[in-house]
């Protein structure tokens, strides 16, 4: 019999892992410890697993078990322990010299889509598989399986509650059938499941292969005509007072700092350096930071904000709207519906122009995300190098501004120019 296996415990960038020789030196790292008290106990726990298996001759299940172990809430340990438990006295059935994949099935067999759709979108998977699976802003997926998946009813029960196990092409082709789903927003809800279901297959491994056969996700949008503001539209909704001050400077920070709306609705004072009109952002939704000296316009409007704002944490709080929600005390201003906010306001401001209204088989009206397009094309149009305007909006490369390309030439042959200054175009920083 093999000697018997301790383990040693270490910790790695806030990580608790455990050390232990089965065979070769296999690194566990053991997700929910925070503290060595925790890990200690967690060990004892895997050797004792181990040393069940071993007893048992049951030597090809002990790598997977303690995998699971590792990974396991304390929830799931019991039902782990319970599971060795049956395989020493023979009550639980398996084939000789199981596969890993069968043993970890058999341990994990209830995994349902949200489980394990949440553990992706939280970057828990990331954690866990470093390397294998990237660490991402999963805000808009994590929006989509909520809105869009789990709380669908396939045969009497939600979509999100249906184990991985029995997540099969029906289920799929029914989620992508419902009428609540947006055309728009068909193909992004496929690549979501197509992609956890991937990741379920390797490197997880609690499925043997992805239900999704080749060719199944639908087709990518065609692209349509998007619109952005002119600087004397920009104006007019800066100057616009019926619009809360907040969604102003929001907006207004947006088409000049060409940010993307999450990143600036979560903005905190802790990423300005208002001294020297620096913004640092620590994460972005391509997974990297950014930072970049800001417009002087832009620094000085914040400056002014920041002496009114009722906020010390967030840059944009609910609590600076008229009647905000008293739940949302507390909380950054919620931007969701940012577009339909945006149309309102320039409609208040009197911007009557119609293309920035239009929705249809070539055209989208105008949205929040548009105002990163009014940044681009007239940054462009005004002379700005690729490399100064892709290290405010990151992108990663060239051929994502080609889009904006042709519309910034024609911005330049209308010598529409860059945006006022944000502090003196809103009359109510002007005023301070």
């Amino acid at each position: 019999m093999a000697r018997r296996a301790t383990g040693s415990l270490y910790e790695s960038r806030g990580a608790w892992f455990l050390s232990i020789s089965l065979g070769s030196r296999v690194h566990l790292r053991l997700v929910t410890c925070s503290d060595r008290g925790q890990a200690e106990l967690r060990q004892q726990v895997i050797v004792g697993l181990i040393e069940q298996l071993r007893v048992a001759d049951k030597e090809a299940a002990i790598l997977p078990v303690c995998r699971q172990a590792a990974a396991a809430d304390d929830e799931l340990l019991p039902a782990i322990q319970k599971l060795v438990g049956g395989l020493v006295v023979g009550s639980e059935r398996v084939v000789p010299k199981p596969s890993p994949q069968t043993v970890i099935e058999t341990v994990k067999p209830t995994v349902t889509l949200r489980e394990f759709g949440s553990s992706w979108t939280t970057n828990q998977l990331a954690a866990q598989y470093r390397g294998r699976i990237r660490s991402i802003d999963h805000t808009e997926n994590a929006r989509r399986l909520e809105k869009h998946v789990y709380p669908i009813i396939f045969r009497g029960r939600a979509v999100g509650d249906i184990p991985l196990n029995d997540f099969n092409l029906d289920v799929a082709d029914h989620v992508l059938a419902q009428p609540t789903l947006p055309e728009g927003s068909l193909r992004h809800v496929a690549q979501c499941l197509h992609r956890a279901l991937k990741l379920a297959v390797y490197p997880v491994r609690l499925l043997e292969r992805s239900p999704f056969p080749a060719g199944w996700l639908p087709p990518a949008n065609g692209l349509k005509e998007r619109g952005y503001l002119y600087p004397a539209e920009e104006a007019a909704l800066m100057r616009a007072r019926e619009v809360p001050l907040v969604w102003r400077l929001f907006f207004g920070c947006l088409a000049r700092e060409g940010l993307r709306r999450e990143n600036a609705a979560t903005l905190e004072w802790s990423n300005l350096s208002l001294e020297r009109g620096h913004l640092v952002l620590d994460r972005t939704k391509n997974g990297r930071g950014a930072s970049w000296m800001m417009d002087a316009g832009t620094t000085e409007a914040l400056r002014r904000w920041r002496t009114i704002c009722p906020s010390m944490t967030w840059v944009f709080p609910a609590e600076a709207l008229p009647r905000y929600r008293r739940r949302r005390g507390g909380q950054p201003i919620h931007v969701n519906h940012a577009a339909e906010t945006l149309r309102r306001a320039l409609k208040f401001a009197g911007v009557e122009r119609e293309k920035l209204y239009q929705n249809g088989n070539n055209r989208l009206q105008l949205r929040a995300h548009d105002l990163r397009a009014t940044f681009v094309t007239l940054a462009l149009a005004c002379g700005k190098p690729e490399d100064w305007v892709m290290q405010r909006t990151g992108h990663s490369s060239s051929t994502m501004l080609s889009r904006y390309r042709r519309e910034a030439k024609t911005a330049q042959e209308l010598n529409l120019g860059w945006l006022s200054p944000l502090h003196q175009i809103i009359p109510e920083f002007a005023e301070l």
